[in-house]
């Protein structure tokens, strides 16, 4: 039997699989179609102190190899994720991990949201995300090495629960931004969010995006995602979750050999919702059939 479980951030994931912030809601959305405790774990959808509404439509559409997406962040908020999405977390996870997307626009936003959040039960860690392009400040934190390395110093004090960093791609050197992390407490790295887009109606000479612009996924962006990781991986000891593009399990072992412990899975949910239990399953037949008795033993291992 091939053993595909991580140990990352002191516990172990049964399998690397993750569902991605953002495109699987809080869980409970998939559960109908997938057993999402048989998953390595799920970031839920971004949680900001107040609740938001998110941009105008149209907030995603489709583009060659992906789509592009402007929704804005909308979500509960604070409050609303304690009071109606933690309790489903908590009740009907027992396996999967669960990491908590946090977004703001200040040290004191993310502060804010994470303080609220540190004595519940039902999620395991949080994932900073300082990398959005979907809503005006977005990227502040992730593309300002000091304000990054002050938000993660400030929220380093605030939790003793892994701190995960979701990092921006739109940078000189993603390296640089990693070890960042690492050196003001960070336990992890998420690599990473999507790249800043447009698509034009031609015909009404508008952009089709109502934002104007939005943020690229899909299997595009994969082989800049496992370049970032790859990257980020050979800078710092911390885990490195890998994020973009992934549609099968020979996608998630392109990342894994890059340096992954564990993947992200977002856009590819919304053609196939059985993407991440087929991806799982593709990870034991291709570890079988390569005489591969742990995951884990091919992390990092890229014959370069």
């Amino acid at each position: 039997m091939v053993d595909l479980s991580m140990d990352v951030f002191g516990v172990e994931f049964q399998n690397p699989v993750m569902l991605a912030s953002g495109t699987c809601g809080y869980g409970e959305e998939y559960a109908d179609l997938i057993a999402v405790d048989e998953l390595g774990g799920i970031v839920t959808k971004a949680v900001t102190p107040e609740a938001r509404a998110g941009n105008p439509p149209v907030r995603i559409t489709e583009t060659p190899g992906g789509m592009i997406n402007a929704i804005g962040l909308a979500n509960v908020g604070l409050e609303g994720f304690k009071r109606e999405k933690l309790p489903w977390l908590r009740d009907n996870l027992r396996r999967a991990h669960v990491l908590v997307n946090v977004a703001g626009w200040s040290v004191d936003d993310f502060v804010k949201v994470v303080a609220g959040l540190d004595e519940q039960d039902g999620f395991l860690g949080y994932e900073i995300n300082v990398s959005c392009p979907n809503v005006e400040g977005g990227t502040m934190f992730g593309t300002d090495e000091l304000a990054l390395a002050q938000l993660v110093g400030a929220l380093r004090a605030a939790t003793q629960r892994p701190l995960v960093i979701k990092l921006t791609p739109n940078v000189a050197d993603i390296g640089l931004f990693a070890q960042i992390c690492e050196d003001n407490g960070a336990d992890g790295l998420s690599a990473i969010n999507t790249f800043p887009g447009m698509v034009i109606d031609v015909e009404a000479r508008r952009p089709v995006i109502g934002n104007v612009t939005g943020g690229i996924s899909g299997p595009a962006i994969r082989p800049m995602g496992v370049y970032a990781t790859w990257k980020v991986a050979s800078r710092v000891e911390l885990p490195v979750i890998g994020i973009g593009g992934i549609c099968n399990a020979r996608d998630t072992l392109e990342y894994i050999l890059a340096g992954a412990a564990l993947v992200q899975i977002g856009t590819a949910m919304f053609v196939d919702p059985y993407t991440a239990p087929e991806t799982i399953e593709g990870l034991r037949e291709i570890c079988a059939r390569q005489g591969v008795d742990k995951l884990a033993h091919l992390v990092g291992a890229l014959e370069a």
